[in-house]
């Protein structure tokens, strides 16, 4: 499966998803002027990702997808949880899937963010502080 590249901009995020390296990442600030358009492309490869998992019913390594966000809309949360939502069929699945939720020392709100996040979904949250 081909990797999913996106560079990050001063609205958008960065975002590495990348099967065959078993990296998945997103990071920086997500309030793109049209969410949907950004967000659907990621949408869509995590779907296929999803269904590749699925239909194999196994991955070769656990699947942990580290997201440190500065700031995210209201726009863009529907979409994170869409993304959440499609990893978390794949722990339902027993398919070894993760979140590390890496938030400031000083930013409490997207700790509660992630926490809000968890509340919603069976799969594993990890969270971690950077100073």
């Amino acid at each position: 499966m081909q990797a999913l590249i996106i560079a990050g901009t001063e609205s958008s995020p960065n975002i590495i998803f990348d099967a065959e390296k078993n990296i998945f990442e997103m990071k920086g600030e997500s309030r793109p002027e049209n969410a949907k358009a950004f967000y659907d492309p990621v949408i869509e490869w995590m779907k296929n990702f999803c269904t590749e998992a699925l239909q194999k019913g196994s991955l070769k390594e656990k699947v942990v997808l580290c997201v440190f966000f500065d700031y995210f809309s209201s726009s863009s949360a529907k979409y994170l949880m869409n993304i959440f939502a499609r990893l978390d069929e794949l722990h339902k699945n027993n398919i070894p899937v993760e979140i590390k939720w890496i938030y400031s020392e000083i930013d409490i709100e997207m700790k509660e963010s992630g926490e809000e996040f968890k509340k919603l979904l069976t799969l594993p949250f990890k969270f971690e502080v950077v100073k």
